[in-house]
């Protein structure tokens, strides 16, 4: 899977950059000790196989490039300790063991000396091009005879040899050859062998590969490479510009995660394919180091955010989300190793986090391609995980020797990370497309219904106002008949007054109505007055006027005369509703307390600046009381609690009340219990007139409930 990118490690005092080696493919991790093992018991196989002593490699009139696989030796130095003069003598006495194929050697902080044969046939042109592999390599000396190049013996010469210092720490500007790779030109004799010593030491793999071009035919097997390097990067560079652009236009965290993990991959193969030497051609080894390491690690932390987004982790796997936000700060943390001796050990430690965090991303992306077979984004991150599990396995052969090193033209991986994006974008964007869709169906869905309540609301208000008239006639004409006296029986003065207070309240019903429905739709507008407190009680409790209830009522006003600045008549209903239910749900012979105030100070939550005190009512029954559910759904539409059954009511009072205190920025907030009663507290920030903080009659304590 297209996890992130990372090199291959490092051992102690590594001063080279590490093999580009993603580790987001990693398929298991016995893979790795296998391939290991393989690597090990490689070099030990090829010296006792007996493999004859190499031919030197022919070079002819008709030859444009050839690989010097199968024409050179190898002697292996584990200590350091040997000189160019202690190398000349290590192969006259046959130490040498000829190999032939190139093959990598893993990570290895042993030296490796090379010995190449050439051999130029009589007609063949005198200059030829060496070409030594790959970029990434740390040190690569070359000795040759000094009668090959021109200018003075450098340092480390001996026994007439000329040393070429090539590999990554030497700066493009200072190469003998400005070119990709490590190239140096040679001038050979005609018809007489000669012999070229590489010392190569890399704390890197060291994956060398060798090949003698033809002078004119050098810049035409160059522009090959060079053309797919371009693709490969023209791709990134394209996908990066797309994808980062709609990232920002649609706000979304998947594509932005992805953008950078394409970032980290061109950033990562810009400088270990070599391309980055001829953009920065005096940049220094350090900093080559600290662009691979570091991009490397930033693509640990891009991918892992990327695949949190994109399997949803957040919702779906909350333990997974906190696993995969650790991996992203591990490889933002780990990024200034990548240029000391430290990166020897956060790598390792990386590569194997990130490794495990891959198969999870993997399994993950194949239970979502079951699971949803209608999203095909999810098949494109399987074909993504597979493709990347691919790319990196044969490359993991080919660095630890299993694999010929000239398998393929380029990286493995490289093609394989190139294919793996490509799917992961075409993934992003029918994810982009699923949710557009998805989007234009919520909208359409979403028009719908609210054509539908506006219908359902108009109908609903329509109702209501022409129950108006048929319910005033009623009404008047019942009190018409009990004035008159004509009505002689008890009884039948007790049905007309029954049909007098049935349309009373069927008259208050399609009030309510109306109020909510104005109310829901914002349609009714506050007009704040500045009146005294006592007046808006009185507002409130004038529609209890020669109830039966009305002696049950215990008021208390702190400061009647303290102007407040409200809509009158709608808080008159919202505390009106409040004490009706408090006289409807209590106890007939229990007293319903209501208190009004204006506190020092602003209520929490209030805006800051506003206004005066906090206008505080009180009203405290001694009912039934509500559970803790209950409480939390006071005020839905239409909810009434398990207390209110056998008791008249349509839910709507308490919804009302709280539409109309929000309306004025303020809270309704309920203290209840079961079988302890209810206390309902209104909190108006900002509206005791102009003397904030003036002290108040309001007791600071809970009323009491008895």
């Amino acid at each position: 899977m297209p996890h992130a990118i990372s090199g291959s490690g490092r051992g102690p005092g590594a001063h080279g950059h590490a093999r580009p080696v993603h580790w987001a493919s990693v398929p298991i991790l016995w893979l790795l000790l296998w391939m290991a093992a393989c690597s090990a018991a490689w070099p030990a196989a090829a010296q006792a196989s007996g493999t004859p002593a190499a031919e030197p490699l022919r070079l002819e009139a008709a030859t444009g490039r050839t690989s010097l696989a199968g024409h050179f030796a190898r002697l292996v130095d584990p200590d350091h300790a040997l000189t160019f003069a202690d190398v000349l003598r290590a192969d006259a006495e046959g130490r040498f063991e000829p190999q032939t194929l190139f093959r990598g050697a893993g990570q290895t902080p042993d030296v490796h000396w090379y010995r190449f044969d050439l051999l130029r046939e009589t007609g063949a042109p005198a200059d030829w091009i060496l070409e030594l592999g790959e970029a990434y390599i740390d040190h690569l000396d070359l000795h040759v005879p000094a009668s090959l190049v021109p200018g003075p013996v450098a340092s480390g010469g001996a026994a007439g040899y000329r040393v070429i210092r090539m590999g990554d720490f030497v700066p493009f500007s200072q190469r003998p050859m400005r070119s990709r790779l490590h190239a140096t030109a040679l001038t050979l004799p005609e018809g007489q062998p000669v012999s070229l010593y590489l010392r190569v030491e890399s704390v890197s793999s060291i994956t060398l590969r060798a090949a003698v071009y033809a002078v004119p035919a050098f810049a035409g097997y160059q522009m090959t490479n060079l053309l797919f390097l371009g693709l490969f990067f023209g791709v990134l560079a394209i996908l990066m510009v797309g994808y980062v652009a709609l990232g920002l236009l649609l706000r979304d965290g998947a594509l932005l995660a992805y953008t950078a993990y394409v970032a980290s991959v061109f950033t990562f193969y810009l400088f270990s394919s070599g391309i980055g030497a001829l953009l920065l051609p005096d940049m220094p080894g350090e900093l080559t180091n600290l662009l691979v390491g570091g991009s490397a690690f930033l693509g640990v932390a891009a991918a892992a955010g990327m695949w949190d987004r994109i399997l949803s982790l957040r919702v779906q796997f909350p333990i997974l989300h906190r696993i995969y936000a650790g991996i992203r700060w591990m490889g933002i943390l780990a990024v200034p190793t990548a240029m000391s001796p430290a990166y020897s050990i956060t790598n390792p430690v990386v590569l194997t986090v990130a490794s495990l965090s891959t198969l999870i991303g993997a399994a993950l992306s194949v239970r979502l391609a079951v699971k949803n077979p209608a999203d095909t984004s999810a098949r494109f991150y399987t074909a993504a995980a597979l493709a990347a599990v691919a790319g990196l396995t044969v490359t993991q052969f080919t660095v630890r020797g299993t694999l010929p090193v000239d398998l393929m033209f380029a990286d493995p991986y490289q093609i394989a990370v190139l294919v793996s994006v490509l799917c992961l974008g075409s993934g992003l964007a029918l994810r982009i497309r699923r949710l557009q869709v998805e989007r234009v169906r919520a909208q359409e869905e979403s028009a719908f219904a609210t054509k539908r309540a506006e219908e359902q609301r108009t109908f609903v208000a329509m109702l209501s106002h022409e129950f108006r008239t048929p319910l005033a006639s009623i009404q008047g004409a019942a009190q018409m008949i009990e004035l008159s006296g004509e009505v002689g029986t008890p009884s039948m003065r007790s049905r007309v007054r029954r049909i007098v207070e049935t349309t009373r309240r069927m008259s208050d019903l399609v009030e309510l109505f109306l109020s909510a429905d104005a109310l829901d739709q914002g349609a009714l507008a506050l007009k704040p007055e500045s009146v005294p407190l006592e007046l808006v009680i009185d507002e409130a409790l004038e529609g209890l006027a020669g109830a039966d209830g009305e002696p049950r009522l215990a008021v208390t006003v702190g400061t009647p005369e303290r102007p407040v600045r409200v809509d009158v008549p709608f808080l008159g209903v919202a505390v009106g509703n409040l004490v009706r239910n408090a006289l409807r749900y209590s106890p007939p012979d229990t007293p319903v307390r209501v208190a009004a105030g204006v506190a020092a100070g602003v209520a929490p939550g209030a805006v800051s600046g506003a206004a005066g005190g906090e206008l505080v009512i009180r009203v405290a029954d001694q009912g039934r009381g509500m559970s803790p559910e209950e409480v939390e759904r006071i005020g839905s539409i239409y909810f009434r609690a398990a207390s209110s059954q056998g008791t008249k009511g349509s839910g709507l009072g308490l919804y009302m009340t709280q539409r109309i205190v929000a309306a004025h920025g303020g809270t309704l907030t309920v203290e209840s219990a079961v079988g302890a009663g209810s206390v309902f507290t209104i909190r108006l920030p900002g509206v005791g007139g102009e003397e904030a903080g003036a002290a108040t009659g309001l007791p600071a304590e809970r009323l009491p409930v008895q």
